[in-house]
């Protein structure tokens, strides 16, 4: 399988609209590699520039040992499966998978092997004589996946595929789509605005906002390490609290004083911030990472601070709690025996080895 390399690649449309700028970015043999990001932050204009789709302003696209930049798509020995699954209403299931191969001038044998053993790969084989009007959306897509599974190409691209389909068949698909990729042991690039796809499915995650690279890492370095606020808070679900306040130092420790209250910071990320002292920082801190005092035993003075609960959702296994604390609001997901009242007052604690600090103005990561 081959290997995948932008160099300096960047996309810039008339009017100097800049879609991606400066992406270098490689793809290692069998990888599976998800970008993801918001809406128009570059990554299906990335993904498009891999499959010739998009001409490259400036920079180098390798797939391979070869340079494509000048090569057209179909020579690319790509495949791609889009969000609209793009299938010939008029064919079969069979013909539809097929027909690629047709135009390649395939003999009938070799195309009749490849579709059945796509087929039978996604389980469709019952469906081989129907047209796309009587598939569910679920078996379209994966039609549409078997159309690029046949021609056996060296890389495949996948352009939001699942985002049509509902949530319970969303979480099916993007399981079926790991364990094929665990099957073909080939080189995948996926691409997706949801998060919890992103964490699921990805070897590495290329987090990308405004038509940069944020970051690249593995999920758990991704979750637990963001490079900076932006990574920080769309990675997560509920998104990472951000309250901002001062870095003071008490009988020699280091605290974040809100204004309202003051937590003291690990002595493992004092070093970090000493150069912030008396000046001000971001400090971040997931909603799992603070808890109910009642259900924490010994729960350190330095750690607490005082809340009013606003909204409480259980969530069944947990519950969301929507609090304000000092002059911020925060949430909270706890276990689901708290459930404190409405407008109620409750002192949470702050899990402060697991807690992050942002620079206020550059909004990267300190600690």
């Amino acid at each position: 399988m081959a290997q995948v390399s932008l160099r300096h690649i960047s996309k810039i449309y008339p009017g100097d609209v800049v879609a991606v700028k400066e992406a270098n970015l490689g793809v290692e043999s069998r990888e599976f590699l998800v970008i993801v990001g918001p809406s128009g932050c570059g990554k299906s204009t990335l993904l498009r520039m891999i499959a010739g789709l998009e001409d490259v302003s400036t920079g180098e696209v390798w797939i391979g040992n070869k340079l494509v930049n000048l090569v057209p798509p179909k020579d690319r020995d790509i495949a791609m499966v889009f969000q609209n699954y793009a299938l010939y209403p008029h064919m079969t299931v069979f013909e539809n998978m097929a027909f690629g191969l047709k135009l390649r001038g395939f003999p009938r044998r070799e195309i009749a092997t490849r579709v059945r053993e796509a087929a039978q790969i996604l389980g469709i084989e019952p469906l081989l004589q129907r047209k796309p009007k009587e598939l569910s959306g679920g078996e379209r897509q994966r039609v549409a996946v078997g159309r690029a599974i046949v021609r056996k190409p060296v890389v495949f691209l996948f352009d939001e595929p699942l985002s049509n389909l509902d949530a319970k068949m969303r979480v099916q698909m993007r399981t079926e789509i790991r364990k094929l990729h665990l099957r073909l042991q080939t080189t995948m690039v996926y691409v997706t605005h949801d998060q919890t796809e992103a964490m699921t499915m990805g070897d590495r995650i290329v987090v990308m906002n405004q038509g940069l690279i944020q970051q690249v890492a593995d999920p758990i370095t991704i979750y637990e390490h963001p490079a900076n606020r932006f990574v920080a808070s769309f990675i997560g679900s509920p998104q990472m609290n951000f309250l901002t306040g001062a870095i003071q130092q008490h009988d020699g420790q280091l605290f974040f004083h809100e204004g309202a209250f003051r937590v003291r910071i690990v002595d493992d990320m004092a070093p970090h911030l000493a150069a912030y002292e008396g000046k001000e920082a971001i400090f971040g801190i997931r909603p799992e990472d603070l808890y109910d005092k009642l259900f924490v035993a010994e729960a350190p003075v330095e750690s607490t601070a005082t809340a009013t609960v606003e909204v409480v959702e259980p969530m069944g296994s947990e519950v969301y709690l929507h609090l304000k604390v000092g002059r911020h609001p925060v949430i909270a997901r706890v276990g689901p025996q708290a459930r404190p009242e409405i407008n109620q007052d409750m002192d949470i604690v702050f899990d402060m080895g697991k807690a992050h600090f942002f620079d206020p103005q550059t909004e990267q990561a300190i600690v």
